[in-house]
């Protein structure tokens, strides 16, 4: 949709203000801003907390504002206390010597300008077991990497492809775009990490769809990668053999339980207009149908989970006509239903990640402000809230 009419704006912002039970959190702080590093863009934020206490985030640093196929490369800042002082913006990616364009984005209605690489996707995991950060991200939509940094986001590693965990997914998806996250996977109590991924037949839109939803999983702490089942898959895709058929899946967000259940919840266009979600007793294998969530509100974007000593968080853009009146839900029934909430910002917001802080504090990293015609936002912002302030 690239122009909102003056009477759907107004019912949007009226449907905003409406059951905002609580005022909004109020320590904000831009980390990444339109124009930094000479990046006119920023987008999909990733933000976890390591063993060690330090917040780090990430984000997307795009050179061209109308698209996210040209050149992109990945930025992380990190704070110590926190969230109150914040270390320098650096670059973390840059593009493999071996780069070529992929096929697809020189064929689409805007095609991507040719020898521009993209490093996007950033998806993080703190390994709560071992310490350190685990980072994985894609290169072109059709090759991802792996690589690790410290508990304080310094002593990065050599990026290893781990592409070929996707090649098993081909006899069920002939995929010509492949991505994970972005935002965040999981470290489950057994130290499985489990991260989700879509698999996109590259005819749609952008080439993100016809997709197919799904996990890729580690064992040993990064060094080698499997592929889980398919969650869910669109309704052109003929070839799946496990998964809920559902229209338009995308990005999906995981967490492990209080249960030990792992919970996958995933962006689709549902006309039921709800976010859907699946569990599984392994991160992997045996999901159960997806099905939509009462109250959890679609607009057709990413959203994120993360599991606090107070119940399981969701975190979205909850509104179904655009992006905007971010709001986290709290379930206490192991994502079963998410009967509390509260607003973080009633304004335009996009995709988030979220982390548990100490006690009862929770951070959120998203996107803030937009032009309405497009996805722009303005920064990428920290905050923290309590989940103590849920309200019914």
């Amino acid at each position: 949709m690239k122009v909102f009419s003056k009477t759907l704006l107004t019912f949007a912002v009226a449907v905003t203000s409406t059951s905002m039970l609580q005022a909004e959190p109020t320590e904000a702080t831009d980390l990444f801003t339109q124009g930094d590093s000479d990046r006119p863009l920023y987008r999909y934020p990733g933000l976890v907390k390591s063993k060690a206490g330090t917040l780090i985030a990430v984000a997307e640093g795009r050179k061209n504002k109308a698209s996210g196929w040209d050149t992109v490369d990945i930025f992380m800042r990190t704070s110590k206390d926190a969230g109150k002082t914040w270390s320098d913006v650096k670059q973390i990616t840059k593009a493999p010597a071996d780069a070529k364009d992929n096929p697809v984005s020189l064929t689409l209605k805007k095609p991507a300008h040719a020898g521009e690489i993209a490093t996007h996707n950033p998806t993080l995991i703190a390994d709560q077991k071992n310490g350190g950060i685990h980072i994985l991200y894609g290169v072109e939509y059709n090759r991802v990497f792996h690589m690790t940094a410290d508990d304080n986001g310094e002593g990065l590693t050599e990026p290893v492809e781990i592409t070929k965990v996707f090649e098993e997914f081909k006899s069920e998806v002939d995929w010509k775009l492949i991505a994970v996250g972005p935002g965040t996977g999981a470290q489950l109590k057994s130290g499985r990490l489990v991260v989700p991924v879509w698999l996109s037949l590259g005819k749609g839109g952008i080439g993100f769809q016809p997709a197919a939803t799904a996990t890729i999983y580690s064992d040993d702490n990064g060094k080698t990668w499997k592929r889980g089942e398919i969650v869910a898959f669109d309704l052109d895709i003929t070839n799946a053999k496990t998964g809920t058929k559902i229209e338009k899946p995308l990005e999906a967000a995981v967490a492990q339980t209080a249960d030990g259940s792992v919970v996958i919840n995933i962006r689709n266009k549902d006309l039921k207009g709800m976010r859907i979600q699946a569990t599984s007793k392994d991160g992997a294998t045996g999901w159960s149908e997806a099905a939509g969530i009462k109250g959890l509100l679609e607009p057709m974007c990413q959203g994120s989970l993360v599991n606090t000593k107070a119940g399981l968080i969701f975190a979205n853009p909850a509104n179904m006509i655009m992006r905007m009146k971010l709001t986290a839900r709290l379930s206490t029934d192991n994502g079963k239903t998410y009967a509390s909430s509260q607003v973080i910002d009633s304004g335009i917001a996009g995709y988030t990640s979220l982390a548990a802080g100490e006690g009862d504090s929770v951070h959120i990293l998203y996107e803030r402000g937009a032009n309405m015609s497009e996805s722009e936002p303005e920064a990428i912002t920290f905050r923290s809230f309590s989940s103590a302030d849920f309200k019914k």
